[in-house]
């Protein structure tokens, strides 16, 4: 796939104009590896959307991810260039579930051809590349939402909910340990443990607290027993922007006694606390006996089943296309999470306190200076601080 892009006319139309809210969005996935393969199964079986294509660069992939997602190969179309295929089949949405280093070209692509992407976490290699994305997003006018598919589970919500109600925040705390006998990219991939888990736990905690990093500590090791090549194992503490702190302890290291895919949180408020193991009901506590017995009843109750992981990002994607609204984990918005990887990382590699702004302000510098779109580079130019430029 080409790298070179063409500089979208100022005064042109919108790119992209909306999703006909009457059938299926037409999905092509781009990367037919694991997470392609589940992508792939979710679309198949989504009621909002319809698999049309899945390009892979190896050519025996795309039909085995149509075999294991029970579609019709008669159906669905194949090829190397996920974008040429997209416009080829009059797709509405591209799924990017290609390995990081192929994110942005990939989303740059296909936001250029006027196609709204839902991609894969990280949203990119490095946080300068994740600003020109935000960029290319608001030049082309065309949406590109990352699916941080934590965010989509009842739980998560109740605490919320909860946190809302029993605050200011005070402490928090995130533990995941799981051992992995890993290969492919990630086996060799740098600080595996945030850019793959991290992540996730990252972006769900800023949104349950209603928080973003100011700073970070942190310290990564390599045990004997790990099968990754770079650091798996991590602790990371946050200062939030309301003077709360947040530590997150994660390993791909630990043998028994595994987390979930959530880990294990308990979060401190001044006016309650709360646990969540990862899969069950989180459970309340107060000062006042009545009011906890009240809270556990209600989230006792709360039982109707609903979409979660992936599949509700696909819902909410394809819903925000229809309404003409932001979805929820757009890229402006995801950025601070990632930010968040990037930050520990570096504090675990120098053993310094990283400041979230000092880090973007540079990544900004670095994002002017990569970027060869012109309209693209106008937008970053325009920002002074990152943090404010992701609010507006």
């Amino acid at each position: 796939m080409t790298s070179e892009l063409t500089t979208r006319d100022p005064d042109a139309a919108p790119a992209y104009s909306g999703l006909d809210p009457d059938r299926p969005a037409r999905a092509v996935v781009v990367g037919a590896g694991g997470m392609g393969r589940w992508w792939a199964q979710v679309v198949q079986s989504s009621e909002v959307a319809e698999l049309v294509g899945i390009a892979d660069l190896d050519p025996d992939l795309p039909a085995t991810a149509i075999d294991h997602a029970g579609a019709d190969p008669a159906r669905v179309a194949v090829g190397s260039d996920g974008v040429q295929l997209a416009e080829e089949v009059g797709a509405d949405i591209l799924i990017n579930s290609t390995v990081p280093v192929a994110h942005r070209p990939v989303t740059i692509a296909s936001l250029r051809a006027g196609i709204p992407v839902l991609g894969e976490k990280p949203v990119t290699e490095t946080l300068p590349e994740a600003l020109t994305l935000v960029a290319h997003s608001e030049v082309t006018g065309v949406p590109f939402m990352v699916s941080q598919s934590r965010r989509f589970f009842r739980q998560v919500r109740q605490l919320r909910e909860f946190t809302r109600a029993h605050g200011p925040n005070v402490i928090t705390s995130v533990f995941f340990s799981m051992f992995a006998d890993v290969s492919g990219y990630r086996k060799a991939e740098r600080h595996p443990e945030l850019r793959d888990i991290g992540i996730h736990n990252f972006d769900a905690v800023r949104y349950v607290l209603g928080v973003d990093p100011v700073a970070v500590t942190a310290r990564e090791i390599h045990p004997s027993n790990s099968t990754y090549d770079q650091n798996a194992t991590v602790t990371a503490i946050f200062e939030m922007d309301d003077d709360s702190l947040f530590t997150y302890n994660g390993s791909w290291d630990i043998r028994g006694l595994e987390t979930l895919w959530n880990g294990e949180w308990r979060i401190g408020l001044q006016n309650g606390s709360a646990t969540w193991d990862g899969i069950g009901r989180p459970v309340f506590g107060t000062a006042d006996a009545e009011e906890t017995t009240h809270l556990q009843a209600e989230v006792a109750a709360d039982d109707d089943v609903e979409p979660d992981q992936i599949d509700a990002s696909l819902i909410e994607f394809v819903s925000a296309l229809r309404e003409g609204r932001t979805p929820l984990t757009a890229v402006r918005s995801n950025v601070l999470s990632f930010a968040m990887v990037e930050a520990a990382s570096l504090a675990a590699e120098t053993g310094e306190r990283v400041v979230v702004d000092e880090l973007l302000q540079e990544a900004l510098t670095q994002a002017i200076a990569m970027e060869t779109d012109p309209d693209a580079r106008a937008v970053l130019e325009s920002w002074g601080s990152v943090r404010e430029a992701l609010a507006d």
